[in-house]
């Protein structure tokens, strides 16, 4: 390690500024770039992508002005991760506009089995993918720059109308910023709602995959081990994507500033009710599938990642159960957590709930198998504040009762009710996969919806902090990928639990929230960066919802609570 005393002085370097990297102190010019401060290192930087400086996550065209700390960020880390993939939507972008025209319109819908789903406005096969894959590996190869350029407002909606690209142009005027920032490749502008890579020769891993309804999926590394997985094709969660964007489609609610449109001309109400009908007639549709099997049907089971909205989904397909003639009984696996005394840790030492072994599953088997023989059984319900079951309900048996409802994470998973034979189950898959968009080339991801219903929820009903959640949320993440995704394709059907005006009050709670972390805290940029996405979305009064609506499991007053 170089240890600096003071600072060199004379006439040449009066502007020297001391830089603090890994331990070492290296003086550099004032005015330089992290960019050319990386020149200066003696080892590989060839995977830094961005730094951390003041725990605010920068670019590397940052211009280094004071005597500072300096941290690097890595493509492998999981905010350099969510940088390389902006990098890679912008190459997609530019690589099918210089091949197919400035005017072609790509649409980058949503998330799809560890990539981007995207459409392209005309016939698409294997040599069109081919192409466009062979250009990405050029604009690589080429190490091109990616320029940030700060322009006008008015020049940005001038140069978008130019192209066609009219959502954006809605959503600059409902800025009120005079002046924007915008990313520039080979002559195509776009702006994305993240940092950007400096060049194009750090997006090197990447592939492009051709679907069965004629989408390209852009494959990037994903963050647990860096590689790029194979594509599996998940058919009922591509058709349940598909279906919901023509509904919103239909109500012209494609993008953020639509439904901003929607508040500011006073009909928020009704859009809101139109989203509950619509998520209460898929409900509906499920329930007369199961009335159509009952003979066969014991249990129902209803899994997905956190924050899906699993209990007002279980508790509303009873409801409609009930409204055919049918008698179920709901349970939450989640009541079935074992004491925090005995939970299983990860390496670092931190109790990890996501896991199936998290779960007391001896008794959750003995608890269902004596429901199933009409035994009378005292079921526990788990205190998150305490960390232990308590045992204060009525006994309670499944006579007069037709079936059995389950709702937890791991529920498509036989290795919880092995005993049960399959045909005698129903399972449901149900998770976020929002239709809207911040514009056709930012989509809303489905991890940062639910990142921010669990968030608004634990706050509630947890006690947890900001700060407390993000913490866990890895664990989470890491979890469902293990856990719960790979059992997606044992689902019956999937049920979209989306609202599209959701995020406009989540905000309303998830800002205040988010704002209590302090500025010095690992967690402040992750905190800043929601902070920054929600901004984009105007507020809607949580009075407006219904006391059914699923959103209520996480804003509170819910019926079903």
């Amino acid at each position: 390690m170089i240890e600096y005393k003071y600072r060199i002085k004379g006439e040449n370097m009066k502007d020297n500024i001391i830089i603090n990297i890994n331990g070492e102190k290296i003086i550099f010019r004032e005015g330089g770039t992290v960019e050319e401060l990386l020149k200066k290192l003696s080892y590989d930087t060839s995977n830094v992508i961005a730094a951390l400086i003041n725990n605010e996550i920068v670019e590397l065209s940052y211009i280094l002005k004071n005597d500072t700390e300096i941290k690097l960020i890595k493509t492998s880390d999981r905010m350099g991760a969510k940088i390389y993939r902006s990098g890679l939507k912008f190459l997609y972008i530019v690589a099918v506009k210089e091949l197919y025209g400035q005017n072609t319109k790509v649409e980058l819908k949503h998330s799809l089995d560890k990539g981007i789903y995207t459409r392209i406005d005309f016939n698409i096969n294997d040599k069109v993918v081919s192409d466009i894959l062979a250009k990405m590996q050029e604009l690589v190869t080429k190490d091109l720059r990616i320029e940030k350029v700060t322009t006008s407002r008015k020049d940005a909606l001038k140069y978008f109308e130019s192209i066609n690209e009219k959502e954006k142009v809605e959503n600059y005027k409902q800025m009120t910023n005079e002046v924007v920032t915008l990313y520039s490749l080979n002559d195509t502008y776009n702006y994305f709602y993240s940092l950007m890579p400096t060049r194009t020769g750090i997006l090197k891993s990447f592939n492009l995959t051709l679907t069965k309804d004629l989408g390209i999926i852009l494959q990037y590394p994903n963050t647990f081990d860096g590689q790029i997985s194979p594509y599996t094709h998940l058919e009922k969660v591509l058709n349940v994507f598909n279906t919901y964007g023509e509904w919103a489609n239909r109500l012209h609610c494609n993008y953020v500033s639509d439904v901003n449109n929607i508040v500011i001309n006073g009909k928020i109400k009704e859009f809101i009710q139109l989203n509950e009908i619509k998520q209460n007639e898929d409900i509906n549709e499920i329930a007369n599938e199961i009335k159509e099997r009952l003979n066969d049907i014991k249990m129902v089971l209803i899994a997905g990642p956190s924050s899906s909205g699993k209990t007002t989904t279980s508790k509303k397909l009873a409801l409609y159960l009930k409204s055919k003639g049918i008698n179920p009984f709901v349970i939450s696996t989640d009541d079935f957590f074992k004491n925090k005394t005995e939970t299983p840790k990860n390496e670092k030492g931190e109790y990890e709930f996501d896991i199936l072994e998290a779960l007391d599953i001896d008794l959750f088997n003995e608890k269902i198998t004596k429901l199933l023989n009409n035994e009378e059984v005292t079921l526990p319900t788990y205190n998150f504040l305490t960390g232990e079951k308590e045992y204060k309900n009525k006994p309670v048996s499944l006579t007069n009762r037709d079936l059995l409802i389950i709702e937890g994470i791991h529920t498509l998973n036989e290795e919880l009710t092995k005993s049960i034979p399959r045909e005698n189950k129903y399972k449901i898959y149900i998770s976020p996969f929002t239709p809207l968009g911040l514009d056709r080339h930012n989509h809303i991801s489905t991890v940062d919806l639910r990142f921010i219903r669990r968030l608004v929820r634990d706050y509630r009903t947890r006690g947890y902090d900001a700060e407390n959640t993000l913490k866990n949320w890895q664990t989470v993440r890491k979890s469902e990928e293990l856990y719960i995704f790979p059992y997606q394709k044992e689902a019956d059907i999937v049920l979209n639990t989306a609202l599209i005006y959701e995020l406009g009050v989540l905000k309303t709670y998830a800002i205040p929230i988010l704002q209590s972390i302090n500025y010095k805290s690992i967690y402040y940029p992750e905190a800043l960066r929601i902070i920054t996405f929600l901004k984009y979305f105007l507020d809607i009064p949580e009075s407006t919802l219904p006391s059914t609506a699923l959103l209520r499991e996480f804003v509170g007053n819910s019926y079903f609570e």
